[in-house]
């Protein structure tokens, strides 16, 4: 029969692949939604490339961004050893202005989670003038800007400990005597909600040593008044498409999604992006009336009603809500876990009932 502390090493071998597979499958999502972010303009009314993974500007992983990359991160969120397609001469970066402020004025932020990892945000400022220029992290690094909610101070807005999907508002002062025609505001989240090692104290804790990390950047003028929203600093032409910011609601009460912006397809091969089948209100938002005839081109009986926004003429995008939860872990993850289980399980269950 097995020995009491060779169960116990199983049992403990178990616990933590189940934890591990826990774990990875509730990875959250965050976007920068005001002012948006170069990856998330397109949503709120600008003609910008979309990036149906806007939320996922997180360096392109936990292990990606300290095991192969060293800790790097490119400046707004991409894979420091991939494109950076948010940086000057990338795909999204085309020097739209999406907010105009003046010097040393209080600007509201607000930032979109679909899962809630504690942790903390920062913001940063680079007073660059030009959009094809290359900005660095020292130059953002010379203006962390200041929270000033009544609750909270301070240059690290504490994430509020709160489940599930939310939107979070919060006000930071920009430095008072900046003026540029393309300020870089720079959004960082660290998250806290993985297990590691302090490196000054040496403990281990849920939010000590490396964590998640998301991005988002943003172009916005500060003390200039020629300069209008919209306008994109390299072509000269103004790109917004929409009078007002439009901001997609969150799901109804007890309904639980997955990544609603993911760009795989449904189980037919048909993508969650609508043309024309939607009817405009005088909000901007467009809501889809015929829901059948909605699930019926589509043939995904998942789908709930959608909200459809970031409209160019008669082409719409939706978001559409699910009725099950869905992990953006692909699938083939999960069954490793199982089988690395069941193995286990076997093994365990062999040396129970092992003759001594």
């Amino acid at each position: 029969m097995a020995s009491r502390p060779g169960k116990m090493r199983l049992k403990i071998l178990v616990f933590n692949i189940l934890l591990s597979c826990a774990l990875d499958s509730v990875y959250g999502h965050g976007r920068l939604i005001d002012p948006p972010s170069r990856s998330t303009m397109w949503r709120y009314g600008f003609s910008n490339p979309p990036n149906y993974n806007d939320n996922q500007l997180y360096c392109g992983g936990l292990q990606v961004q300290y095991e192969q990359n060293g800790g790097k991160c490119g400046l707004c969120g991409d894979n420091w050893a991939g494109v950076h397609e948010n940086e000057a001469g990338g795909k999204y970066a085309n020097g739209i202005i999406a907010r105009t402020f003046k010097s040393g004025q209080v600007m509201t932020i607000r930032i979109e989670l679909t899962a809630n990892h504690k942790g903390y945000f920062e913001f940063k400022l680079c007073a660059n003038d030009d959009p094809r220029k290359k900005v660095t992290q020292d130059c953002l690094d010379q203006y962390v800007l200041e929270v000033v909610n009544p609750d909270i101070r301070g240059t690290k807005y504490p994430v509020p400990n709160k489940n599930g999907h939310q939107k979070l508002e919060l006000q930071v002062r920009l430095p008072s005597g900046v003026r540029c025609r393309d300020c870089l505001l720079q959004w960082k989240y660290n998250a806290g909600n993985s297990w590691g090692r302090d490196s000054n104290t040496g403990e281990q804790c849920l939010g000590c040593g490396n964590q998640e990390q998301f991005y988002g950047c943003a172009d916005i003028a500060i003390g200039h008044t020629d300069i209008q929203e919209g306008l994109s600093l390299i072509t000269g032409k103004n790109m917004k498409t929409s009078n007002s910011m439009t901001i997609p609601p969150p799901p109804p009460e007890g309904l639980t999604f997955g990544d609603t912006w993911n760009s795989r397809p449904t189980q037919q091969g048909g993508p969650l992006v609508t043309q024309s089948f939607a009817q405009a209100t005088e909000k901007g938002v467009i809501v889809y009336k015929d829901f059948e005839e909605f699930r019926r081109r589509f043939q995904n009986s998942r789908i709930q009603p959608c909200v459809c926004h970031a409209c160019v003429g008669s082409t719409c995008v939706c978001e559409c809500f699910f009725s099950g939860h869905t992990s953006h872990v692909p699938t083939w993850y999960h069954r490793i876990c199982i089988l690395l289980v069941a193995i286990v399980t076997c093994l365990m269950t062999y040396y129970a009932n092992k003759d001594p």
